[in-house]
């Protein structure tokens, strides 16, 4: 009805002019408020339902342009969203039924009908088609929810079920079916047909969970294992709960079926992932223990080594030294090899970026691989390009492993008496990118293509290895790194042998360079410099103290031999920089950064045995400004004082 003024729009579609005239006095007398629209043909009325406000329509199935039921049919095929009341001057109950039944809500025989039946039918067919509106409207709904409940069943593989206790017959909804590996509706299951596609060592099971469902009106939850296909096993959830239908007068037990296969795998390879992790954290902090009893007294060697390179000794004296100097390096890059082997295999490396030296870089590898070569009985020439930038940024660990890693494989492959020639040069760089090229050629060496594939591919049995370390494969473990390492640094490798040239092994390794220098090595405080160093390892403190005294004469040091000292010292006189140990007993050198943070901003520099990735988030987290990994040299730990003092300065 429209809202307008509560009228009632009705459209009489009739051509008899006395029968207009007779319907308007009736609708007058029918004591509705309506506004009466006319056409006197199919067209117009059609015309006039489209284009007016219309509530209801009266309709005459004898018209100039259509006669019969097809007037009605046409007219609620082209208007369908209107009751219609049809009017026929034919007085057959048939007719009138026959009407209904096509669509329309009454009839009315002309002649027949006065003001007010003709009202108590408007009123009427207006109420029936609103109510049929909701009908067809709930059922709708209801069809798009039983849809959406099916479709939620599929993507859900949930199905639901209901059994006759009596008879043990099941009916199943179309997911049942499918998650049993059938089509729907396929056959008519039992009680017995679920029996069958149990797991054989989950059916005791699963019979006392259809018993006790039974027994009690309590909800029954169980998971257990069905066989599809004979083959494919799969993880199902069950929910049964005994119900009693009063339109039957039958106990039914009711539930539902979910099919949970991929949580159980997913479940499954969380729990095997998380052994795999804490197998991998025990084989970390094993490394980790390792890297701190070995780095921690190798650091001490450097830095007395160091003390005594400055001090007075004979030319013997001055030969012994160099020898073990060059000596402590070699081991260090050994240990650099052992210490990083396990984490090549279970693939966490990552690329530690720091600024390198190129010359001091290239001359501390020539002086270890010297006495290798030498003891080879090969001759070692190193080539270095003059216009390498001075200062790289670059992973010095994994770039050392590799250039001494690929020239100790060419000296153990090469003949005796031969000559192995090392160049190193740049490509140049642009926007701070540069590439660093190394060509280790000998032209007495002869590789086969198999032997120069299986150095290329060298990284492959890094994955052997861990499986059966022989002898052979541990011959390679050298290559195996370099390959390895190569590829983590977005480096690539080539090999390459000729008859007449011999063989030549080439890498190229992005690096970038410093955007400017801001200070060398040989820099050195020009005012007084308190330095507090928190150190629990007796030489250590001996000789970075010493070490850090000769640097400069402004420089004096205090000595914490824990973390809880550490603090205490710190607050009690304050110090320009600290220098803290890690790992320490009473206090660890994490702990006293954080207590030292929650009061000062004091540059910190952590001194660690572990070189890694997480140390440095660990130091980081905890407000240290830099770290340096031991055994370090002392140029290196002055340029790092350095730059956090610069960094002060200029805040």
């Amino acid at each position: 009805m429209s809202s307008m003024n509560n009228l009632t729009h009705i459209l009489l579609i009739e051509d008899n002019p006395g029968d207009v005239n007779l319907v308007k006095i009736y609708l007058k007398d029918s004591s509705i408020k309506h506004e009466l629209h006319h056409a006197d043909s199919f067209f117009d009325g059609v015309d006039t339902a489209k284009n007016q406000e219309i509530d209801l329509v009266l309709l005459d199935l004898s018209l100039p342009d259509s006669t019969g039921f097809k007037t009605l049919s046409n007219f609620l095929e082209k208007c369908p969203g209107l009751p219609v009341i049809v009017l026929t001057g034919i007085n057959n109950e048939i007719v009138g039924n026959q009407a209904v039944k096509a669509g329309a809500q009454d009839f009315l025989v002309k002649g027949q009908f006065d003001g007010k039946l003709l009202g108590r039918a408007i009123r009427y067919a207006m109420q029936r088609y609103k109510t049929q509106l909701k009908l067809e409207k709930t059922a709708n709904e209801l069809a798009l929810s039983e849809r959406r409940y099916v479709e939620a069943q599929e993507m859900a593989h949930f199905g639901s079920w209901e059994m006759d206790i009596v008879s043990n017959s099941m009916r199943w909804t179309d997911e049942m079916y499918r998650i049993f590996g059938f089509y729907p509706t396929s056959f008519a299951p039992t009680l017995s047909d679920y029996m069958n596609y149990v797991h054989l060592e989950d059916r005791k099971m699963v019979e006392s969970f259809f018993e006790e469902a039974a027994k009690d009106g309590q909800l029954h939850q169980l998971e257990h294992r069905i066989v599809v296909d004979g083959r494919n096993i799969k993880y199902i959830s069950i929910q049964a709960k005994v119900y009693f239908e009063e339109a039957t007068n039958k106990i039914l037990l009711v539930g539902a079926v979910q099919d949970i296969t991929e949580r159980k795998l997913s479940e499954q390879l969380i729990i095997e992932k998380n052994i795999s992790n804490k197998a991998s954290k025990v084989k970390e902090e094993a490394l980790a223990e390792m890297s701190f009893h070995i780095r921690t007294p190798l650091s001490s060697i450097v830095n007395l080594l160091y003390l005594i390179d400055n001090t007075s000794t004979s030319n013997q004296q001055r030969e012994y030294l160099d020898g073990l100097k060059t000596s402590v390096d070699d081991l260090s890059m050994m240990i650099n090899n052992l210490l990083n082997f396990s984490v090549l295999i279970t693939e966490q490396l990552k690329v530690e970026d720091e600024e390198i030296k190129v010359n001091d870089f290239m001359v501390g590898i020539q002086k270890v691989l010297q006495i290798k070569s030498e003891n080879a009985h090969l001759e070692l020439q190193f080539d270095l390009a003059e216009r390498m930038p001075e200062k790289v940024i670059s992973d010095s660990n994994k770039l050392t492993q590799i250039i001494y890693n690929l020239i100790d494989t060419v000296i153990r492959q090469s003949p005796e008496h031969s000559k192995v020639n090392i160049q190193m040069r740049n490509q140049g760089f642009q926007d701070e990118t540069d590439q660093l090229f190394l060509n280790v050629h000998n032209p007495q060496l002869q590789l086969s293509s198999e032997k120069i594939q299986e150095m290329l591919e060298a990284d492959k049995l890094l994955e052997v290895y861990s499986e059966d370390p022989s002898e052979e494969v541990k011959s390679q473990l050298g290559m195996a790194i370099v390959a390895k390492l190569i590829k983590t640094m977005q480096g690539t490798l080539m090999i390459e042998c000729d008859e007449h040239t011999g063989t030549n092994l080439r890498v190229n390794i992005p690096v970038r360079v410093p955007k400017q220098l801001r200070f060398s090595a040989s820099d050195k405080p020009d005012a007084p410099l308190r330095i507090l160093l928190v150190e629990d390892h007796f030489l250590n403190q001996i000789a970075t103290k010493k070490v850090l005294t000769t640097w400069s004469s402004f420089v004096s040091v205090d000595i914490a031999e824990n973390g809880l000292v550490g603090v205490e010292k710190y607050r009690e006189h304050g110090y320009d920089i600290i220098l803290m140990d890690l790992q320490m007993p009473v206090m660890t050198g994490i702990e006293a950064s954080r207590k030292i943070r929650e009061q000062s901003s004091v540059p910190i520099i952590a001194l660690t045995a572990n070189s890694s990735k997480q140390e440095a988030e660990r130091c980081f987290e905890a407000g240290i400004n830099d770290y340096i990994a031991k055994p370090f040299k002392p140029q290196d730990l002055y340029r790092k004082i350095m730059e956090q003092l610069i960094t002060v300065a200029t805040q």
